[in-house]
């Protein structure tokens, strides 16, 4: 089954485009993306869940507020394996993300993302739901 999100090429970052039947989707699929880019999970079996809301004027917001809570996990020192998005609308979003702790797992650090931006965000109608494209600064 192919991933609900795919790596783009981009000059100096990391950029991502996700998609998803509806909103709440989009922003799971576009977490997974994120998580993956961040570390190699594999294998890896959450030893907490921490659950944060977020939120903001807009969709775009809602989505790029849950990223860098995740990536504030990350610099917290813990590593989020995966988010599960209990609610989200266009206002806000509860997520749960499952972690371990960096300190025993920084073998499996991958892009080493400093933030989440803003550039040229937009959530547009897809085929068949919502895609985003996101950049992530070096």
């Amino acid at each position: 089954m192919p991933r609900p999100y795919e790596y783009l090429d981009h000059t100096a970052d990391y950029a991502l485009r996700a998609w998803g039947k509806d909103f709440p989707q989009l922003l799971a699929n576009a977490l997974e993306g994120f998580l993956c880019l961040l570390a190699d999970t594999t294998n890896l079996t959450p030893c907490a869940d921490q659950t944060f809301e977020v939120q903001g004027d807009s969709r775009e917001q809602v989505v790029i507020r849950a990223l860098k809570r995740v990536l504030e996990l990350r610099d917290d020192g813990d590593i989020a394996l995966r988010a599960r998005v209990l609610w989200a609308d266009a206002a806000e979003a509860s997520v749960t993300v499952g972690t371990v702790p960096l300190g025993e797992h920084r073998d499996r650090l991958g892009a080493a993302v400093k933030a989440v931006t803003y550039h040229n965000v937009q959530i547009r109608e897809h085929e068949g739901g919502l895609a985003v494209e996101l950049v992530f600064d070096t």
